[in-house]
């Protein structure tokens, strides 16, 4: 893994309501920072090191050729003393870069639970939210239906009232009144009758 890599790091869920993207960007910034300065040292001790052994190897070369051995044993025990310190802050910065790599696998790992947990409530809510509207619908379609049966009813008992109150009329009010018309002038004529009737005898 290399800085660019923590750089361009990527979570395949996203975020609802969650972690903020800046801060997370921020935090990979920061780690792919650290990172990138412990390789850096790691290669600067690493570089010292061979440049050591090179001038050991040159001097041991010398020495044979100078026999100066004294002073290539003082030298040697100097540089072999540098170089194991240079060895021990290898190590230590190769244990840094151990941590730091942990801690950016866990943070990337607490941050992935964290976006799918999200995304689970996000979904169960939703799914809440269509289930309660397809039940809302449907109460609503029923309501709907009884409502359309209790007009047409409405209409039916309305319509059977107009006719019954129709074959009333018709049956009350104008023959009724037809047959009292008819009654009272037969009644009128036979008075008129029995009028003629005792003129005639008055007569005789």
């Amino acid at each position: 893994m290399t800085p660019d890599d923590i750089r361009s790091q990527r979570f395949g869920v996203r975020l609802l309501r969650g972690l903020s993207p800046e801060e997370v960007s921020a935090f990979l910034e920061d780690v792919a920072e650290a990172y990138g300065d412990v390789q850096k040292w790691n290669a600067v001790l690493v570089a010292r090191v061979e440049k050591l052994e090179h001038e050991i190897q040159v001097l041991e070369a010398r020495a044979k050729e100078t026999s100066a051995s004294t002073h290539i044993g003082m030298f040697r025990t100097t540089a072999l003393r540098e170089v194991e310190e240079l060895l021990h802050d290898a190590q230590v910065a190769r244990e840094s870069e151990a941590v730091i790599l942990r801690e950016a696998e866990g943070a990337k790992a607490r941050m992935r639970i964290e976006a799918e947990e999200h995304l689970a409530r996000a979904t169960d809510q939703a799914e809440s939210l269509i289930m309660t509207a397809k039940e809302q619908e449907a109460a609503l379609r029923s309501e709907l239906d009884r409502l359309a049966q209790s007009r047409l009813q409405l209409v039916d008992d309305i319509r059977a009232a107009l006719d019954t109150y129709q074959q009333w009329l018709a049956t009350v009010d104008p023959r009724g009144r037809a047959r009292g018309r008819r009654e009272t002038l037969a009644m009128s004529n036979g008075d008129d009758e029995s009028v003629s009737a005792s003129d005639e005898v008055r007569a005789g």
